[in-house]
Protein backbone atom coordinates (compact mmCIF):
# COMPACT_ATOMS: atom_id res chain seq x y z
CA UNK A 1 0.00 0.00 0.00
CA UNK A 2 1.65 3.18 -0.93
CA UNK A 3 0.71 6.41 0.63
CA UNK A 4 3.49 8.81 -0.88
CA UNK A 5 1.89 9.22 -3.41
CA UNK A 6 -1.29 10.88 -2.37
CA UNK A 7 0.22 12.59 0.10
CA UNK A 8 2.72 14.16 -2.06
CA UNK A 9 -0.28 15.17 -3.92
CA UNK A 10 -1.51 16.77 -1.05
CA UNK A 11 1.38 18.27 0.60
CA UNK A 12 1.59 19.97 -3.05
CA UNK A 13 -1.67 21.00 -3.28
CA UNK A 14 -1.72 22.42 0.39
CA UNK A 15 2.01 24.43 -0.24
CA UNK A 16 0.12 26.15 -3.60
CA UNK A 17 -2.82 27.52 -1.25
CA UNK A 18 -0.48 28.90 1.30
CA UNK A 19 -0.66 26.53 4.03
CA UNK A 20 1.87 26.53 7.01
CA UNK A 21 4.58 23.85 6.99
CA UNK A 22 2.96 22.91 10.35
CA UNK A 23 -0.70 22.44 8.44
CA UNK A 24 0.78 20.58 6.19
CA UNK A 25 2.42 17.86 8.34
CA UNK A 26 -1.23 17.91 10.14
CA UNK A 27 -2.59 17.00 7.10
CA UNK A 28 -0.08 14.28 5.81
CA UNK A 29 -0.31 12.51 9.41
CA UNK A 30 -3.99 12.52 9.47
CA UNK A 31 -4.38 11.54 5.66
CA UNK A 32 -2.15 8.52 6.01
CA UNK A 33 -3.77 7.86 9.63
CA UNK A 34 -7.28 7.78 7.66
CA UNK A 35 -6.14 5.90 5.02
CA UNK A 36 -4.63 3.09 7.13
CA UNK A 37 -7.52 2.82 8.78
CA UNK A 38 -9.98 2.92 6.22
CA UNK A 39 -7.36 -0.33 4.14
CA UNK A 40 -7.07 -2.34 7.88
CA UNK A 41 -11.47 -2.12 8.21
CA UNK A 42 -12.40 -3.22 4.45
CA UNK A 43 -9.93 -5.88 4.29
CA UNK A 44 -11.89 -7.10 8.12
CA UNK A 45 -14.82 -6.68 6.48
CA UNK A 46 -13.89 -8.86 3.22
CA UNK A 47 -12.09 -11.53 6.03
CA UNK A 48 -15.58 -11.40 8.24
CA UNK A 49 -17.87 -12.16 5.78
CA UNK A 50 -16.24 -15.05 4.75
CA UNK A 51 -17.00 -16.20 8.26
CA UNK A 52 -20.44 -15.56 7.78
CA UNK A 53 -20.18 -12.17 10.46
CA UNK A 54 -19.61 -8.31 10.09
CA UNK A 55 -17.87 -6.24 12.55
CA UNK A 56 -21.48 -5.04 13.72
CA UNK A 57 -22.52 -8.62 14.44
CA UNK A 58 -19.38 -9.85 16.71
CA UNK A 59 -19.90 -6.27 18.51
CA UNK A 60 -23.08 -7.45 19.84
CA UNK A 61 -22.15 -10.72 20.37
CA UNK A 62 -19.05 -9.75 22.18
CA UNK A 63 -20.90 -7.53 24.67
CA UNK A 64 -23.70 -10.44 25.10
CA UNK A 65 -20.53 -12.46 26.01
CA UNK A 66 -19.15 -9.96 27.95
CA UNK A 67 -22.10 -9.27 30.24
CA UNK A 68 -23.43 -13.17 30.09
CA UNK A 69 -25.29 -14.61 31.80
CA UNK A 70 -27.17 -11.49 32.37
CA UNK A 71 -29.24 -9.79 29.28
CA UNK A 72 -29.19 -6.64 27.78
CA UNK A 73 -31.99 -4.76 26.32
CA UNK A 74 -31.42 -3.16 22.65
CA UNK A 75 -30.92 -0.06 23.97
CA UNK A 76 -28.34 -1.01 26.31
CA UNK A 77 -26.89 -3.04 23.58
CA UNK A 78 -26.77 0.46 21.14
CA UNK A 79 -25.76 2.64 23.60
CA UNK A 80 -22.63 0.14 24.53
CA UNK A 81 -22.14 0.03 20.49
CA UNK A 82 -21.94 3.21 20.01
CA UNK A 83 -25.01 2.94 17.36
CA UNK A 84 -28.23 4.33 16.89
CA UNK A 85 -31.29 2.18 18.05
CA UNK A 86 -31.91 1.52 14.30
CA UNK A 87 -28.95 0.20 13.76
CA UNK A 88 -28.58 -2.13 16.53
CA UNK A 89 -32.99 -3.51 15.37
CA UNK A 90 -31.19 -4.54 12.62
CA UNK A 91 -28.47 -6.09 13.83
CA UNK A 92 -30.70 -7.95 16.18
CA UNK A 93 -33.34 -9.10 13.74
CA UNK A 94 -29.92 -10.36 11.33
CA UNK A 95 -28.97 -12.55 14.30
CA UNK A 96 -32.27 -13.71 15.85
CA UNK A 97 -32.87 -14.47 12.46
CA UNK A 98 -29.41 -17.12 12.17
CA UNK A 99 -30.40 -18.06 15.74
CA UNK A 100 -27.63 -16.69 16.98
CA UNK A 101 -29.35 -14.34 19.46
CA UNK A 102 -32.62 -15.09 21.25
CA UNK A 103 -35.42 -12.00 22.47
CA UNK A 104 -36.70 -13.05 25.90
CA UNK A 105 -38.93 -10.99 28.12
CA UNK A 106 -37.29 -8.34 30.14
CA UNK A 107 -36.95 -10.10 33.97
CA UNK A 108 -38.03 -6.95 35.72
CA UNK A 109 -40.43 -5.54 32.80
CA UNK A 110 -42.35 -7.54 30.90
CA UNK A 111 -43.15 -4.75 28.11
CA UNK A 112 -39.52 -4.62 27.38
CA UNK A 113 -37.34 -7.59 25.67
CA UNK A 114 -33.87 -8.63 26.62
CA UNK A 115 -31.52 -10.35 23.77
CA UNK A 116 -29.33 -13.31 24.82
CA UNK A 117 -26.44 -15.55 23.75
CA UNK A 118 -27.26 -18.33 22.25
CA UNK A 119 -24.44 -20.92 21.02
CA UNK A 120 -24.29 -20.66 17.55
CA UNK A 121 -23.32 -16.90 18.08
CA UNK A 122 -21.00 -18.07 20.68
CA UNK A 123 -19.60 -20.45 18.07
CA UNK A 124 -19.24 -17.24 15.75
CA UNK A 125 -17.05 -15.66 18.70
CA UNK A 126 -15.18 -18.75 18.80
CA UNK A 127 -14.68 -18.80 15.06
CA UNK A 128 -13.36 -14.98 14.60
CA UNK A 129 -11.89 -14.35 17.90
CA UNK A 130 -8.37 -16.44 16.07
CA UNK A 131 -8.92 -14.15 13.08
CA UNK A 132 -8.74 -10.86 15.38
CA UNK A 133 -5.52 -12.23 17.45
CA UNK A 134 -3.52 -12.89 14.10
CA UNK A 135 -5.08 -9.36 12.55
CA UNK A 136 -3.67 -7.89 15.30
CA UNK A 137 -0.84 -8.97 16.28
CA UNK A 138 0.39 -8.70 13.30
CA UNK A 139 -0.52 -5.28 12.72
CA UNK A 140 1.07 -4.56 15.92
CA UNK A 141 4.40 -6.62 15.68
CA UNK A 142 7.19 -4.56 14.86
CA UNK A 143 5.63 -2.60 18.23
CA UNK A 144 8.26 -2.33 21.32
CA UNK A 145 6.63 -1.85 24.79
CA UNK A 146 7.97 1.52 24.59
CA UNK A 147 6.31 2.17 21.13
CA UNK A 148 2.89 1.32 22.42
CA UNK A 149 2.98 3.37 25.02
CA UNK A 150 3.64 5.97 22.65
CA UNK A 151 0.96 4.92 20.28
CA UNK A 152 -1.47 5.00 23.12
CA UNK A 153 -0.99 8.77 23.97
CA UNK A 154 -0.71 9.63 20.71
CA UNK A 155 -3.96 8.39 20.16
CA UNK A 156 -5.58 9.76 23.28
CA UNK A 157 -4.01 13.59 21.67
CA UNK A 158 -6.01 12.49 18.54
CA UNK A 159 -9.28 11.65 19.64
CA UNK A 160 -9.14 14.71 22.61
CA UNK A 161 -8.42 17.25 19.74
CA UNK A 162 -11.03 15.57 17.40
CA UNK A 163 -13.77 15.65 20.87
CA UNK A 164 -13.01 18.90 21.13
CA UNK A 165 -14.31 19.57 17.25
CA UNK A 166 -17.62 18.21 17.84
CA UNK A 167 -20.77 21.00 18.33
CA UNK A 168 -21.32 20.75 22.10
CA UNK A 169 -25.03 19.03 22.57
Amino acid sequence: MNFNFHNDSIRGVLRRFGQEEAEVDHMETFVTFARLANSIFREMDTDLARLGASQGRVIVLSLLHFHAPHRMTPSELAEKADVTRGTMTGLIDGLERDNMIERVAHESDGRMVAIGLKEAGRELLRTVGPYYTKLIGSCMSEFTAQDHETMKTLLGKMKSGFERSLPEC
